[in-house]
């Protein structure tokens, strides 16, 4: 068991007093460690890692696992890709919705893990609009009956030689609640990259959503706003590794653990389904 020692510096009434504070942080054993999420009509990534005791920051890859990943009955055949430096095993036939994903991996000397899950379904956007000289992009999102989870972003559009607008830089943003009540718990003062939300205040009904940007919307430039639906495990993965950034090294806060779905082992094999709505600024 690794320890890691912690200094808390605590001023009270003017007076400075320096308490070393020693927290044991258990270490269960080098695990198998899966990074996936399944888009539909793309193939499948899938990032094999060996996970190292806390304070250790490379993770080795395990290029000889024996990895099977199947699309319900169908196994999915895999092959080893090096991308940008890391290595990947890639399905050679694209994700398909409406049916189950699941993984086993096993390699000498670790335990063999298992995850599994679904694709969600593709968000449904509308009607947008953003005005040149103001700070707001309006469109509408159709929630459909049933839990859904959301994640959304909005980048500087870039249009490609064949015509085609892909994202650019990520463009800042927060939720105005004044125009729609189901916001109201996210009234925020800071510009935001991403926000995962989930469509308790809205489910199955067409809702109007406003964003409020950092930067002032320019005539005739074009956005790209990009909602994702989740399936569960992909949105508690995504807002467990939020809650986590955000409270590093702050040491008045219990450490936050990243939920994981792999059995016996650590990581996310997660449904992601992307929708992307393009805003022209009249």
């Amino acid at each position: 068991m690794k320890a890691i020692k912690w200094y808390l510096v605590l001023c009270v009434l003017f007076t400075a007093c320096e308490k070393k504070v020693e927290m044991d942080v258990p270490y269960d054993g080098d695990k198998l460690v899966v990074n996936s999420f399944i888009q539909p009509d793309s193939v499948v990534y899938l990032r094999i890692t060996r996970s190292q005791p806390p304070g250790s920051s490379i993770f080795p890859e395990v290029p000889g696992a024996a990895v099977e990943l199947k699309a319900g009955s169908e196994v999915l055949p895999l092959r080893w890709d090096v991308i940008n430096g890391k290595g990947y095993f890639v399905s050679t036939k694209p994700a398909k919705p409406g049916v189950e994903y699941n993984i086993s991996v096993s390699a000498s000397g670790l335990d063999t893990v298992t995850a599994k899950d679904t694709l969600p379904r593709k968000p449904l956007l509308a009607e947008p609009f953003a005005q040149g000289g103001g700070n707001r992009i309006k469109f509408v999102l159709k929630d459909l009956p049933g839990a859904d989870f959301y994640r959304f972003r909005l980048f500087k559009g870039t249009k490609t030689s064949s015509g085609e607008i892909i994202p650019g830089e990520r463009r800042l943003y927060r939720f105005d609640p004044s125009y729609n009540n189901s916001f109201t718990d996210m009234v925020t003062q800071n510009y935001l990259e991403s926000t995962l939300i989930p469509d308790e205040r809205f489910d199955g009904r067409e809702i109007t959503i406003v964003m409020q940007t950092k930067d002032v919307n320019v005539k005739n430039e074009i956005l790209l706003l990009e909602v994702t639906g989740l399936t569960r495990s992909s949105w508690l993965y995504l807002k467990t590794l939020e809650l986590q950034t955000a409270n590093q090294g702050n040491l008045l806060v219990d450490p936050s653990t990243v939920y994981t779905n792999v059995v016996k082992g650590y990581g996310i094999l997660g449904g992601v389904n992307a929708a992307r709505l393009t805003v022209e600024v009249k």
